[in-house]
């Protein structure tokens, strides 16, 4: 009996060799499995090492820990700009507190010290 090998399939039947090819025309060669079981592409991987696409997007490694490490984003300050104050857009028909009129609490709504309730 004789196995038949299909022309194109994906990374996994490329990878366990029961296709030829995947559609991109990977061979089996070309690929390799992560530790994860992931199959990728060898050249793909190379290139993003060499590009350094995990310190790009904010990746390093730490003496002393295991796996990569996020970079902590420095602030940076802005010289020369001033702060500016919001301007507060008039809501209409809202009362004093900012509650909904019909979720209000049995006590009548949201009320803070600083306002006095209105009756």
């Amino acid at each position: 009996m004789v196995d038949r090998v299909q022309t194109t399939g994906s990374r996994r039947q490329v990878w366990n060799r029961s296709a030829k090819k995947t559609s991109g025309g990977l061979q089996r060669g070309d690929l390799f499995q992560d530790k994860y079981g992931n199959i990728k592409s060898r050249r793909a991987s190379n290139k993003a090492k060499k590009n350094k696409n995990l310190k790009k997007a904010g990746w390093t490694v730490k003496k002393g820990q295991f796996g990569a490490v996020k970079i902590a984003d420095v602030k940076k300050k802005k010289k020369g700009s001033a702060k500016k104050s919001k301007k507060r857009s008039s809501k209409k028909g809202g009362n004093h507190c900012g509650s909904h009129p019909r979720r209000q609490s049995k006590k009548g709504g949201v009320h803070h010290n600083n306002h006095p309730r209105k009756r």
